[in-house]
């Protein structure tokens, strides 16, 4: 005997947790690689400013150790008027020929004594006290540079040295580079902090697709599945239906037959009602299961909507269906629509059957209500059957679900029925509950 494996198909919720565990893959992926990326070019950035200020600072101290070389060697007296003219010539020539920003002499108090252009010299330098730590490095001997100083958007460097003249009195050369290069890292500092910013909403708005994505992919798979189980359960139904069509036919002429040949007129039997009463509920189900398993099939033309609504208050009121009382509020006016005149009265039956069904026990009180309405330049004849039964319990547009029902009878196909009858004409039925009580089930069709 051989044995067949047969592959059974993924829940949807064993589908939804693998399509949740490849977004969150990817989401991880996407978000290891920006931060990566980010922190790359940060460490690059620092990493390149760090190259650009330590050579700025070899080349200060070179610059700075050529120019005590040259200016010891000619300075008499720092003190001496004349002196500090020529001294300020000598300053402006080392300006030039290192491309300085600024080339000057302080004293202790880093009060500006001579500078190479004498237009500065009173302006005030209060950057000078936040390298306190290095003029203290300076007075032992040392070539110290400073930090990197940023004035008004302007980054630049100085460089400090201890200063004599011929007579041994101590002043501090300063010279003052700039460094301009430093804007174009703040520059794409600033771009890589809103470049982060950006990448952090990219991450959200895919996180969000993602997220939206897979729900819309799982609700499909799960649509797709439902419909071909539904799509199967059809075709069972239809081959079903049509066995059953032919012995039940049979079953209620036998049932004639038999009535006209043994009741007797004196003595009526109710037993000869029971067995057309529920032949005729048995035709009504295989017709309902027919119906489902196909395309309905529309002959449109035109009818007057409120003489088709009030025929099928006169069917029903004629079945009986217990205590019912049935309020109809017509249009102003005649509502001439286009359907299937037969299609839409099986709809009106199958929802006024629906209405009573929804009551237990007591009156039955259903209003319907019929009227115009415009959406999206057409015009619709809107249709609302409302009951006093108890309400829909869960989600309102579940009962339009095939072979969902709340009731002890029947199949849950009328509704389903009814809704492909309705979207065939080209509109739209839903239900809700009542402030009060009951539900109200709403459809539309097309108007003239």
């Amino acid at each position: 005997m051989t044995t067949t494996n047969i592959k059974k198909p993924q829940t949807g919720s064993r589908l939804l947790l693998r399509r949740k565990l490849a977004v969150i893959a990817i989401i991880l992926v996407t978000f290891i690689f920006l931060l990566l990326f980010n922190l790359g070019s940060y460490l690059f950035l620092n990493r390149m400013g760090g190259f650009l200020e330590a050579g700025l600072d070899a080349r200060l101290d070179a610059t700075a150790a050529a120019a005590l070389d040259i200016l010891e060697t000619e300075i008499n007296d720092l003190q001496n008027v004349t002196e500090q003219s020529l001294l300020r010539l000598r300053l402006e020539r080392l300006r030039n020929r290192y491309d300085l920003e600024a080339v000057y002499i302080i004293d202790t108090d880093l009060q500006v004594i001579i500078d190479s252009r004498p237009e500065l010299e009173t302006i005030s330098r209060g950057y000078l006290r936040e390298d306190s730590a290095a003029f203290r490095q300076v007075d032992e001997g040392e070539i110290v540079t400073s930090v990197l100083h940023t004035v008004a958007g302007n980054h630049f460097k100085n460089v400090y040295a201890q200063l004599f003249d011929f007579y041994g009195n101590s002043a501090i050369l300063v010279l003052e580079a700039s460094a301009g290069y430093f804007n174009a890292i703040t520059f794409f500092r600033k771009g890589l902090y809103l470049g982060t910013l950006a990448s952090i909403i990219l991450l959200g708005l895919l996180v969000f697709f993602l997220s939206w994505a897979t729900k819309l992919l799982i609700k499909t798979d799960v649509e797709l599945q439902q419909s071909q189980r539904l799509a199967a359960m059809g075709q069972m139904a239809a081959t079903v239906a049509h066995e059953i069509r032919n012995p039940l036919g049979i079953i209620k002429s036998a049932g004639d037959v038999l009535r006209e040949k043994y009741q007797k007129p004196e003595q009526p039997d109710e037993m000869w009602d029971f067995i057309n009463e529920e032949t005729g509920r048995l035709n009504r189900l295989v017709n309902n299961f027919l119906s489902f398993s196909r395309e309905p099939q529309l002959h449109l033309a035109v009818h007057d909507l409120q003489q088709l609504v009030q025929e099928a208050i006169n069917s029903f009121n004629a079945e009986k269906l217990g205590e019912t009382h049935v309020v109809f509020k017509p249009a102003a006016k005649e509502l001439p629509v286009n359907c299937d005149r037969d299609m839409l009265h099986r709809v009106l039956m199958n929802l006024l059957i629906n209405a009573r069904q929804a009551v237990t026990g007591g009156n039955a009180a259903i209003t319907i209500t019929i009227g115009r309405e415009n959406s999206k330049g057409k015009s619709f004849a809107v249709v609302e059957i409302s009951d006093n039964g108890t309400g829909i319990s869960g989600n309102p547009e579940e009962i339009f679900n095939p072979f969902f029902t709340t009731k002890t009878q029947g199949t849950g196909l009328g509704l389903a029925v009814s809704r492909n009858i309705i979207e065939k004409h080209g509109g739209k039925i839903s239900a809700a509950n009542n402030n009060g009580p009951g539900a109200t089930i709403r459809f539309t069709v097309p108007a003239k």
